[in-house]
Parts: structure tokens; sequence; C-alpha cells
């Protein structure tokens, strides 16, 4: 270093999963205390490419001015973390200059831990300071990752294109602290190495002239400090989905400060899928855009085609035959009474019920109230369940009377009071009272069936419990 001084850079490196890919980051880490220029080699791990005379400074020294923190022969500029930074020059001349020349055009560089992996996405970040002796300021500095160490035998720009550049392309003219540059890309091959520096020759290099109390210097010249290189993990659903009904998708272990959208606009960290199909969902943390997807299979609910509740007569004929319908190859049956064949034959008056399963299919169920005629003159369930929900809403009792008797129904609640009247053999209680729903409970019931052709006067009695 030609008496520059180092402005404090800063690079921070996105909050992101993984470890930091760049040792010695922060340039704490010393085989020496630097005490004079182009001592970079100092700072464990890192060099500079060129004939150039990067710098490293560190408060180990204890001298003011020299190559101490955060006073040295560049200016003062605490260091971002920690006692160290390095510094360089972005170009330099020995007169005002209108255009940037090529000389002095320094880099620090430095392997990594490891290799980068193709086609995953890293997070770079570092910090920049112009030092307080810059007469210059530039408007971008960058980060290059190469497969091998770039060199060059003299002093002029490594003409690379780096991954990570201040992509504001505002002058880096903070003298004062530090400026965060960074960036995310997709390794395209295994890079295993990091060079920072201005990447563009005299002619390209954009710049403007700051304020200075140093004004015979013609130069820019930076400090850098906490430069880091990490993986970025993409967000998690989780395996392929086979499902019956709408299922909720979440991103597992959701990163603080990161924005999720998913490919159907919806935002957040989770969604319901309510149709088959592919689901991706894009993380996007401080510009690093990573995502995942997941399919979604709804399998085709089963359709079992069990009769209505029915009456038997089990006098005439012994044996009623109940029938769930076609069902697909290779279904699984499972019946109340324990038998698993596709059709049973019942005996006697009860509630019937079959579950099946298939593969590609949800499984299902079905039942079936049976009455036997040559029993009472009405069936009535002891127990319904008015809640809405498709299975057991109504209560209705099931009458063997002769179909030309006029039938009548009645429910009292526990003071006797009508709540529920009806005649006909479709005659069902919903549950309700005017309108309203009557309360849990137990209600008794009175039926009655008259067929004046044979003079015929059944009456018959019962409680029901309503439960929701």
């Amino acid at each position: 270093m030609r008496h520059a001084l180092l402005l404090p850079a800063a690079l921070l490196l996105m909050q992101a999963q993984g470890q930091n890919l760049v040792p010695n980051g922060d340039f704490e880490t010393f085989s020496q205390c630097p005490d004079y220029v182009s001592q970079i080699d100092r700072a464990t791990g890192w060099s500079r490419p060129t004939t150039g005379t990067s710098d490293y400074f560190n408060a180990c020294l204890g001298v003011p001015f020299s190559m101490n923190v955060p006073d040295n022969q560049s200016g003062y500029e605490p260091a971002r973390s920690g006692n160290g930074y390095a510094g360089f020059y972005c170009f330099y001349s020995t007169t005002a200059v209108t255009t940037a020349t090529d000389n002095d055009h320094e880099y620090v560089t430095r392997a990594l831990d490891e290799p980068l992996i193709p086609g995953v996405t890293y997070a770079v970040e570092f910090f920049v300071s112009l030092a307080d002796v810059s007469k210059y300021a530039v408007n971008d500095i960058g980060a290059l990752l190469s497969t091998q160490a770039p060199y060059r035998a003299d002093e002029f720009a490594i003409t690379a294109t780096p991954q990570v550049t201040n992509t504001s392309l505002l002058m880096l003219d903070q003298k004062n602290g530090w400026t965060r540059i960074h960036g995310c890309f997709v390794a395209d091959s295994a890079f295993a190495y990091i060079t920072i520096g201005n990447f563009r020759d005299g002619a390209a290099t954009v710049f403007t002239e700051v304020p200075t109390d140093f004004p015979l210097t013609f130069y820019s010249y930076y400090f850098v400090d906490d430069v880091s290189v990490q993986a970025v993990a993409a967000p998690q659903l989780g395996p392929d989905i086979n499902a019956c009904d709408a299922v909720t998708l979440a991103v597992q272990d959701p990163v603080d400060g990161a924005t999720y959208t998913w490919s159907t606009g919806e935002e957040g960290t989770s969604i319901v899928a309510d149709s088959a199909g592919a689901y991706s969902v894009r993380q996007d943390l401080n510009g690093c855009i990573v995502s995942d997807t997941i399919l979604v299979h709804l399998a085709e609910p089963l359709q079992l085609y069990l009769p209505n509740d029915t009456v038997a007569d089990f006098c005439a004929d012994p044996f009623l035959v109940l029938d769930p319908g076609p069902l697909p190859v290779n279904a699984s049956v499972s019946w109340s009474t324990g038998a698993s064949t596709a059709a049973i034959a019942v005996q006697q008056a009860g509630t019937y019920s079959v579950q099946v399963s298939a593969p590609e299919h949800c499984p299902a169920t079905a039942s079936i109230l049976v009455a036997d005629a040559c029993g009472a003159p009405v069936f009535a369930p002891n127990a319904f369940t008015p809640n809405n929900d498709g299975i057991n809403d109504r209560w209705q009792p099931l009458w063997m009377a002769n179909p030309g008797a006029t039938l009548e129904l009645t429910v009292y609640d526990r003071w006797g009071r009508a709540l529920f009247t009806a005649t006909g053999r479709d005659a069902a209680w919903d549950g309700t009272a005017q309108g309203s729903p009557v309360p849990d409970g137990v209600y008794a019931w009175r039926g009655r069936a008259r067929d004046r052709s044979t003079s015929m006067d059944l009456q018959i009695s019962g409680h029901v419990c309503l439960i929701r």
C-alpha cells in the first residue's frame, strides 16, 4: 500500500442455513502482527493475486498510524467485527484524473473451506469502507468465485466477471462505517477460491471525487471485512403426499425474515391443497431465491351402493342379502359381522356396516338398518345425531303395519309437550321444534297405526336419545 487509507467495507452474509465457507473471513487470525504495507499474507489463508500491495490491518500492533486498527496510515476506521481487516486499491494515480487508471487494481484472495457444489445456491456477502485518504469512490467492488486462484504478474485489473457485485451501482463513498455488498448465485462449477476487488479496467471503472483531508492523494482505497459464502438451504415441503381430502402444505422450519410465495399465488408458510397436482413454494431471503416442489395425489373416493334402511320379512324369507355394489380390483371388505366377502346374507334385524378399501382409492363405509316385519309394528332407532354431517341426522321409525294404514307419530319433551307431530310412513324428526334445535337429551315418542278395513288400532311408544 502507498500511504492509502482503507475505508471500512462491510459484507453481510445472508442468514441462511449452512456454515461460512470462507475461513478467517473476519481477518482475526494471523501468523504475525502486520507492521508494514503489503502484508496481507500475514492474515492466515489470505494472499494477493497480483503484484499489488494489498494490506492487512490489526489492532495487535498497538501503534497509532502504520497498520493499526482503528487509527492507521489510511485513516480511522474500527473493524466491523473483532480487531482486523484488509485493504486494497481500486485504482491509483499520482495526479488528478477524469478517467480511472489501470494502475494498482489490488485484490485479496483465499481458498474456501471446501469447493462449491454445482447447482447449489450460495449467498455471498462482505463489507467495505472507503479509506479517509481516498479522493475517489467507485461504484462497484465484486467477489469472484473461481476454480483456481487468479493471478497476474502486474498490478492491472483482473478482468473476470465476478458473481457478486454492488447491484445498486450507488457510489461506495461511506468513510465512516461499513457498506454491505451481497448477492446470490447458483454455482455452475466447483469453485474453490474467492477474490475481492475492482474487476473493471480503468476505462470501465465508474468513480466520483469525494471530500478528503489529504488533497495530494489521487486514488481509491478500501477496507474489507467479514467475508462469507454460505449455501442457501432450499425450503422443505416433505415427501409427496397421497391423501383423500384437502391437505395442508407447510414449509418445514421456515427461515426468519424470508418470504414465501406459492405456485398458487398465495403467500405465507402454509396453504391448503384441495386438488391434485404439483405445488411449489419460493423462498426469498434478501434476494436469495430457492424453491421446493411437492406432488399431491388425491385418491378417488369409493362408491358404495348399500340399500337404504329396509324392512325384511324374515318369516317369509330367512335370508336378506346385503351387497355394497361393484368394487374395484383388489378391494378389501370388512363387515361388522366379521365377514370379508363382498356380499353377506343376514337372518335377523339390526344395523350392519361395511368398510371397503382399495388401491388408489379412499376408504369408504356404509351402513344399513334392517327391521323385521315379523316383530313389532314399528322399529324405531334409540338414538340419532342431528349435526348436519349427513349421517343419522334424522330420526325415522320403520313401520311394518299394513301399507293402507293411517300412521301417526308424536315426539314429546320431558314435560309432555309435543315437539313434533307427523303422519305417514316417511315421518322423520330432525331434532327441532318450531324451527329451532332442541337440546341434547332423551325424548319420548308415541306411534299409532289405524286400519279401518281391518279394525287394526296399534299403539307403541318408546324413547329416543338426541346427541349432537
